[in-house]
């Protein structure tokens, strides 16, 4: 018996020394900055000289599990001090890094005198193709997402004598005392993503909390910083493109510096700085890198743009390997925004976006017909989440300040009563103002035209409240130029509300551009319909219509309309004592193609995404019907218009748009294409539509073909500190016939069969402010149909831009 119980004894003694020595031994912390106590992300954490390492997420954490002992941990951040420890049995250790006097300088070999980085980058930009994300051909993954919007010190005040307060200190010293407490303002969210190559994607809301409003009908979603990639030529940051330091020939534009080198067990990790070299004048970016040997992928990036753009936008990507390919995929992204130039109350505001990436799948079962033409939307019950439900993906619980902006703004919301003026403002953003089940249309309240002088009027349909399928509504309107009242009344029904199809009836009195464009989907909106103020001659027109639309497929949209009307035009009419009268029934038929475009679904309304599409195909076919509905023309109309755009690195942005019609039978002259010109000598506004030193009705035509031409340079061909304008270079051209049209005596027609030139230099964002800007453009007409006098043709036009 004791033969059997000495070596299981042994047996047990040599397991539980095994299991002793094999025991994990876990290390964790936070890193600081130490003199603010800022969390410092992407710092380098290198175990016993090197055996193995990791890195600092995005909120400054760091865990290590190791099944060795731990003898020393060096900690290393560019433009820091590094520090090294010798643990000793505790688990935690919070480190303060101590800023460095001087930045590192650039190590440069003395032997060949080549910057070290430079091999690096080159490396990192040959392997990118590997490590794009659209080149997957597939993926899901989860996200939580959190904003805060709060305020730091934009000044120090001495506030030591409370009794000797200005307003302004007391002022300051309120808003301190708030910020204290809590934030401004706090959303989250938790949504799915998913990705069929080569460029279907959706994101859905699963939750959203927002401080102060109890039923939010929309959530953060991260997609300026998620869709950032720095393995593209160009990536978009924050609605504008930049020259990625991974480009071709970066190495040429870029100043890169090899700042520190961290060598953990078989990989190394490169930490770069880059800027734009001096004397370069590009888009650039400025920021950090960390390269990995490992496939030569992105670790980390910081970038923010290096242009002292007013708007101050600063983003960093945290990326590791996932799934059985050991793909590198985002994990953390962190987009901070800020406004220099506003302050609250001795405040500078910011707002923060942080994302956490989880439940990464690299091979989903998807198809295309998982995804349709809304890209983003949000569940029903996205506000109703319980806390259970949060818990899961917010990677740690809600601090005390959080906590508290939760409850002092849900507590002022309802108070105020936020979600009801949510609710208005989803409304204003559609132009409406709601009372009850009536909304007042804001576009019906103002317009300015050459023709009507100023025209006042009011406006209203039903809302959603009364129904979410029928609507019905009705205008009136006066020109205090013309003298004239228009009015007019609507009535429409949703179909079917996935593919928007819809039948409306129409009936106005009102006014009509004579031979101008009737494409059904051009968009409106204030700065986006200029050309109508310089038109001097409109025609009256009674107008009665049936009209179905919708989405064909997911990038084609359809619109079919019926429609009789009565023009009676002041064109070439010079007394009124015999008006002329032309009487239309027409058919027309008309179409979108936008591959690529997408929408989304927020505020409780369908909006566009702003996505730079490849192209854009409007085609129109009208038939107009002699002897009947009362018509007295015969005719085909056929008219078609492509747009395109294309980005290059060095030239900047080139935009290109054809157009052309044909017309055959007896139309009236209104019916016809007029030159599309908006030059007027009242009005000095560059409306970016059309020809901009040809008068509106200078030419007419039942056959033309133009050709728009823009080349934006942005800062590229000038750049100082004072003066940065975005310099765009435009040629237009424009070819016409005329034969076999209805036309009238009194109407001086030219032929544009010769060629119609003009070119222009456009010195946009002269003054600018974070989110406008004013400029000035110079147009020249010349060839055939060039005036005599140099002088009349130079045309001199202001320009202005909006930032959303």
């Amino acid at each position: 018996m004791l033969s059997f119980v000495r070596p299981l004894l042994l047996l047990c003694f040599f397991l539980i020394c095994t299991a002793t020595q094999a025991q994990t031994r876990t290390v964790y912390g936070t890193v600081r900055d130490a003199n603010s106590s800022e969390k410092l992300p992407f710092v380098s954490i290198s175990v016993n000289d090197g055996e193995t390492g990791t890195t600092t997420d995005l909120d400054g954490k760091y865990k290590l599990q190791l099944n060795r002992p731990v003898t020393s941990l060096r900690f290393s951040y560019v433009g820091y001090d590094a520090k090294i420890i010798y643990p000793d049995s505790a688990e935690r250790y919070d480190i303060l890094l101590p800023p460095s006097v001087a930045q590192l300088q650039e190590v440069v070999i003395l032997g060949s005198g080549k910057n070290p980085a430079h091999r690096i980058i080159r490396l990192a930009t040959q392997n990118r193709t590997q490590h794009r994300l659209s080149n997957l051909p597939a993926y899901t993954f989860r996200t939580y997402n959190k904003f805060i919007l709060t305020a730091t010190d934009a000044q120090e005040f001495d506030l030591s004598d409370t009794l000797q307060l200005s307003e302004q200190d007391s002022a300051y010293l309120d808003m301190r005392n708030l910020l204290a407490g809590q934030h401004l303002f706090m959303m989250e969210s938790i949504t799915d993503y998913a990705f069929l190559k080569p460029d279907n994607a959706s994101e859905t809301i699963l939750a959203t909390r927002v401080s102060g409003i109890q039923q939010p009908s929309f959530g953060a979603v991260a997609a300026e910083a998620r869709d950032f990639s720095v393995y593209e030529d160009m990536p978009v940051f924050f609605g504008k493109r930049y020259l990625s330091p991974l480009s071709p020939g970066s190495t040429r534009k870029y100043d890169f510096i090899l700042q520190e080198t961290v060598v953990t067990a078989q990989d190394t990790t490169f930490i770069i700085s880059f800027k734009p070299e001096a004397g370069k004048n590009f888009d650039a970016l400025k920021g950090l890198l960390y390269i990995t040997s490992n496939g030569w992928a992105v670790q980390n990036i910081i970038a923010e743009s290096a242009d002292g753009a007013q708007r101050g936008v600063r983003l960093q990507q945290q990326f590791k390997q996932t799934g059985p390919q050991q793909k590198w995929f985002p994990t953390e992204l962190d987009l901070e925004i800020t406004v220099p130039k506003i302050t609250l109350r001795g405040h500078q505001p910011y707002g923060r976006i942080r994302t956490y990436i989880t439940n990464i799948n690299l091979n989903p079962a998807l198809k295309k017909s998982d995804f349709g033409v809304v890209a983003l939307q949000q569940k029903a019950n996205a506000a109703k989440q319980p806390d259970t439900f949060w818990q899961q993906y917010r990677p740690d619980s809600l601090n005390q300040l959080e906590l508290r902006t939760y409850q002092q703004l849900d507590s002022v919301g309802r108070a105020q009563k936020l979600d009801r003026n949510i609710r208005v403002l989803e409304y204003l953003f559609r132009q409406q103002i709601p009372i009850g089940p009536i909304s007042l249309d804001l576009n019906r309240l103002l317009r300015v035209g050459a023709f009507e002088g100023l025209r006042l009027g009011i406006g209203a349909h039903t809302n959603e409240v009364l129904s979410e399928r029928f609507k019905v509504g009705g205008y009136w309107a006066y020109g205090f130029r013309d003298e004239e009242t228009k009015y007019g009344a609507d009535a429409s029904f949703i179909l079917h509300k996935p593919s928007q199809l819809q039948v409306k009836a129409e009936y106005f009195e009102d006014v009509l551009e004579p031979g101008g464009k009737r494409f059904p989907f051009q968009q409106t909106g204030f700065l986006k319909d200029l050309r109508r103020v310089v038109l001097p001659l409109l025609s009256y027109a009674s107008h009665k219509s049936i009209a179905v639309s919708g989405r064909m497929f997911r990038y084609l949209q359809a619109h079919a309309q019926l429609r009789q009307e009565e023009h009676r035009p002041t064109l070439g009419i010079i007394t009124d004592e015999t008006p002329i009268n032309f009487n239309l029934a027409e058919a027309a038929l008309s179409l979108r193609y936008a591959p690529g475009e997408t929408y989304m679904n927020q505020f409780n309304q369908l909006m566009p995404m702003q996505t730079e599409l490849p192209f854009i195909l409007l085609g129109q076919y009208t038939r107009g019907f002699n002897s009947m509905l009362e018509g007295e023309h015969s005719y085909h109309k056929y008219e078609a218009q492509a747009t395109t755009s294309w980005r290059h690195r060095t030239f900047g942005q080139t935009s290109v748009t054809l157009s052309g019609g044909f017309i055959s039978g007896d139309a009236p002259y209104i019916s016809l294409f007029n030159g599309y010109g908006s030059y007027s000598s009242d009005h000095y506004v560059y409306t970016g539509k059309g020809f901009e030193t040809m008068r509106p009705y200078e030419f007419f035509s039942d056959k033309f073909a133009s050709l728009f031409f823009q080349q934006n340079f942005g800062k590229l061909l000038f750049r100082s500190k004072f003066f940065q304008p975005d310099i765009v270079a435009l040629t237009n051209i424009g070819f016409g016939d005329l034969d076999g049209a209805v036309i009238l005596p009194d109407v001086p027609v030219q032929v544009m069969n010769k060629g119609y030139y003009e070119s222009g230099l456009l010195f946009n964002n002269i003054i600018r402010s974070p989110f406008s800007g004013v400029g000035v453009g110079a147009f020249y007409r010349y060839g055939p149909y060039a005036a005599a006098s140099s002088k009349d043709n130079l045309v001199f036009k202001f320009t202005f831009s909006l930032a959303f």
